[in-house]
């Protein structure tokens, strides 16, 4: 799970900037990437630490884990729902908004879900 909400906080960060980690070249914006905060999130199988990704200019703000949220425990199944049924971009831009409460672009369901299936699959 812990990985699985990683992937989804860099794709957010990486649709937020508008350029993917080290791409450069694609960069249209001053502000960056300026490391990682920890942490901790209480779900169904106990705690674990994720690394909140920031940007340099305090823009960036994560709507997977919002700030101050630190309990999952009601949303996991849903995640995992997500890939297990083979939803379309629709359907998981619908699932997205009822559990988050915010409306989320094809763009970030595509990035989301590129960095999500292989760790489904490896699931």
């Amino acid at each position: 799970m812990a990985d699985t909400v990683q992937s989804m906080l860099e794709a957010e960060i990486e649709d937020e900037l508008g350029y993917s980690k080290y791409d450069y070249k694609n960069k249209d914006t001053s502000n960056t990437r300026n490391g990682y905060y920890p942490k901790t999130i209480n779900s169904t199988n106990g705690e674990f630490t994720i690394d909140i990704p920031r940007d340099r200019e305090g823009e960036y703000e994560p709507k997977v884990i919002k700030k101050f949220e630190n309990d999952i425990s009601s949303i996991e199944d849903k995640i995992l729902s997500m890939y297990a049924k083979g939803m379309t971009t629709r359907d998981i831009q619908k699932h997205i908004s009822e559990i988050y409460a915010f409306d989320a672009s094809p763009s970030l369901i595509s990035k989301i879900t590129d960095k999500i299936l292989p760790i489904a699959h490896q699931w």
